[in-house]
Order: structure tokens, then C-alpha cells, then sequence
């Protein structure tokens, strides 16, 4: 455990090296852009030349956040850990150094993100970091805080502020468990969802639900709750008669 401290005090030095090497590098295209478009686009009356530098700052923030997402997906598809089913390993291990450096550049990169939620630009981000997405499958968080973790099947729907962790510290390991969406399933905004959990085809989460570690959420049902419980057999609708 003493060994674990040392490597997280330098890793947490390690962290700010991180956190410039993920911001700096994007603001490279960025800085071009800005001093080409303001080369280009000029006036000698004061409000309109202050109008060209608002677009011109305004369109480079723009070009700087897609350069962030591309930039950060990247370092995630070359760094994130491949894990198919759960797997238990040291705290000080390497496995967990590649994790951690991917959990820095996803929250370093959350805050532009969560501005592109929902859009295939997010699903594409999310695809590139390691998470499985089938088709018209519909993202509406940013907080898939372990993409290589998460296996989303066709047709899913995720609501704002839903919360997906592939990982946990448990009896002084790492352990990390994909989290499973069935086709056509549902889960509720703001709910969150712990490792391992697999929630079947076309079951429903209610609306800020907690689903603990390895829980299984059979196909079709509605669950509920602080933790999650089954509260209703069948999440189809019933029409109700005239």
C-alpha cells in the first residue's frame, strides 16, 4: 500500500503533465486558424473590426473543441485498456496506470463534451475511446466515465446525467466489470450504474435509480429505486381504453 501512495503522489504531478499535453496540443490547429481568419478578414471601421474578432474567437473555440474530442479520443483507442468480462488486478498495477491516464484525459475533456451531447459527434468520441454502440442508439450524457467498459446493443436510450462506472476499488484491488445494455433498453436520467451490470433487451431504469455492482436487470422490466428494484414485470405500455 506504501509503494500504491508513492506512485499516486508522483502520478498526481504526472496528472498536470497530462492535463497540458491534452489542452495544449489541440490549441496548435486552433492558433493557426485564428491567425489566418483575422489575416484574412479585416476593417478599419472600430465596431465592425470588433465584430470580425468576436466571430473569429467564437469559430476558434469551435475549432478547438473538435480538435480537443478528436485529440482525446485518440490518446483513449491507443491507451485504454481492452477487457472483455471482469477482471481483478493491484492497485499498482500497470493495467491501472493505463486507466487512470484515460480517466484524466476523459475528465479533462468532459467539459467540452458535454456540449456535443447528444450528436453522433459524442457517440463517435465515445466509439473511438472503446465503447461498443449499436444503431439508433440515442447518448444523452457525457459521463460514460469508462468507455472501454461500456457494450450499449441497438436502439438504447441513455437520459441526461446518467452516470456509467466501470470500475470500483474493492478489498484493496482494482476491479473493473463491463456494463451492459441490451438492445432496445432504457435507462433514466440521472441514474447511475455501477460494474458489471447488465440490463436486458427493452428493460426500463427509472429516472435517477442507483444500480449496484453486478446487478442483473432481466429483459422487459421496469426497476426502480435507491438501490434499483424490480417495480413493475413489464415495461410495455398499457393503453388505457375510452
Amino acid at each position: 500500500m506504501k509503494s500504491f501512495q508513492l506512485i499516486q503522489t508522483v502520478g498526481s504531478f504526472v496528472v498536470v503533465l497530462v492535463m497540458i499535453v491534452v489542452w495544449g496540443v489541440p490549441l496548435a490547429p486552433t492558433l493557426v486558424f485564428y491567425e489566418r481568419a483575422t489575416d484574412m478578414f479585416s476593417s478599419s471601421n472600430a465596431w465592425m473590426q470588433a465584430l470580425i474578432t468576436g466571430i473569429s474567437v467564437s469559430t476558434s473555440f469551435v475549432v478547438y473543441c473538435f480538435s480537443l474530442l478528436t485529440f482525446s479520443a485518440l490518446l483513449q483507442f491507443l491507451l485504454h485498456v481492452r477487457i472483455k468480462e471482469k477482471i481483478v488486478v493491484p492497485l499498482s498495477s500497470f493495467t491501472t496506470i493505463r486507466w487512470a491516464f484515460c480517466g484524466q484525459i476523459m475528465r479533462a475533456t468532459q467539459p467540452v463534451l458535454q456540449h456535443f451531447v447528444p450528436s453522433f459527434i459524442s457517440a463517435a468520441y465515445f466509439r473511438v475511446s472503446g465503447a461498443k454502440i449499436g444503431k439508433n442508439s440515442q447518448i444523452n450524457t457525457h459521463r460514460l466515465n469508462d468507455p472501454s467498459l461500456i457494450r450499449i446493443g441497438d436502439n438504447c436510450v441513455i437520459g441526461g446525467g446518467a452516470t456509467f462506472n466501470g470500475h470500483l476499488v474493492e478489498k484493496g484491488q482494482m476491479v473493473f466489470a463491463p456494463i451492459v445494455m441490451e438492445s432496445g433498453s432504457l435507462v433514466g436520467a440521472g441514474c447511475t450504474i455501477q460494474p458489471g451490470v447488465t440490463i436486458g433487451a427493452n428493460a426500463v431504469l427509472a429516472s435517477h435509480a442507483l444500480v449496484p455492482k453486478y446487478r442483473n436487470i432481466p429483459a422487459n422490466e421496469v426497476w426502480g429505486g435507491l438501490p434499483a428494484t424490480m417495480i413493475r414485470l413489464s415495461s410495455q405500455r398499457e393503453e388505457s381504453g375510452e
